[in-house]
């Protein structure tokens, strides 16, 4: 979709992070951004090298911008970088030519 909005987000854990109240987060941030106008899909890919990247599709700058403004997650947002994130990047990318879909038979 031309003007669909993609997320590239490289987030390493901390060592002595949480796991169970980072998983507990994750899974209550899913649950408010699914509810969300404009939001379709999050899905996360791990290397064989062990690197994890996670891409989070929105419809629009717009509906990304209203998950980036959400209360709940402008405050999950700031607890990840105090006590679970060591490091990481978020790129922010715009669909601006699509190919497809196709089927070869």
């Amino acid at each position: 979709m031309i003007g669909e909005v993609i997320v590239v987000g490289d987030l390493k854990l901390r060592e002595d992070a949480s796991l169970d109240e980072y998983s507990r987060l994750g899974e209550r941030m899913y649950d408010i951004v699914s509810r969300l106008p404009g939001f379709l899909s999050v899905k996360s890919f791990k290397a064989a090298d062990g690197e994890e990247i996670t891409l989070f599709r929105f419809a629009s700058e717009e509906a990304l911008e209203a998950w980036r403004h959400h209360p709940d997650h402008v405050e999950t947002m700031r607890r990840g970088h105090a006590e679970f994130y060591a490091s990481g990047f978020l790129q922010i990318c715009k669909v601006i030519r699509e190919v497809g879909p196709f089927e070869h038979s």
